[in-house]
């Protein structure tokens, strides 16, 4: 399995912009828990999974908009790529980096 406990800096590609959450993540067997820091604060992450080099997550904004994002990502060393999604919008692309 992919190393993914740590901090990481994403970046997620919007249609109205990039937003930036900082993310604290921690493995327990296939079960990923953590919190991300963005724009509106403290976000704890819901209904995470980690397997192999894969980990996805849910994180629930209530600003601009109340909306779920479901990460799918994917761990290569110190990086992370992969997609978060809203609702029926498109994916938008999600780079990241680790910090810690």
């Amino acid at each position: 399995m992919a190393d993914i406990d740590g901090r990481w800096a994403i970046e997620v590609a919007t249609l109205v912009g990039s937003r930036r959450f900082d993310l604290t993540l921690t493995t327990v067997g296939t079960s990923l828990t953590g919190t991300a820091v963005g724009p509106t604060g403290l976000i704890p992450i819901r209904s995470g999974t980690a397997a192999g080099d894969r980990v996805e997550f849910v994180l629930d904004l209530v600003a601009p908009l109340p909306t779920s994002l479901v990460f799918a990502l994917q761990v290569r060393g110190d990086r992370l790529t992969g997609t978060a999604q809203a609702g029926l919008f498109p994916p938008s692309n999600v780079l990241g980096t680790r910090t810690g």
